[in-house]
């Protein structure tokens, strides 16, 4: 599954589940969705699959986009990769609140 293609699904995924993706985070990255470990890690064999920690799906769904329903689905996946990769939201999204 693609980055792009879990995040345009965020509202039917379950707020305990954390998105994994290999980089380079593009739309087109190969990408899952998993639990975390009991301290809150991910698992050990998901890491050896080459996947990283990317966002918790509540983070995803409530912190990036949040109210903003009318973005599309390309600014979804541009404002979650920016927040991934510099846990802030890029102007244009702030701009927008």
């Amino acid at each position: 599954m693609s980055l792009a293609e879990i995040i345009a699904r965020l509202d039917a995924v379950d707020d305990t589940y954390c998105i994994v993706a290999r980089r380079p985070w593009t739309a087109d990255a190969e990408a899952k969705l998993i639990a975390l470990t009991d301290d809150y890690r991910v698992p050990a064999d998901v890491l050896a699959d080459r996947y990283e920690y990317f966002l918790e799906v509540s983070v995803a769904r409530e912190d990036v986009i949040g109210d903003l329903r009318t973005l599309s689905p390309e600014q979804r996946v541009e404002a979650c990769i920016f927040y991934a990769e510099h846990d802030a939201y890029p102007e244009w999204l702030n701009a927008l609140r």
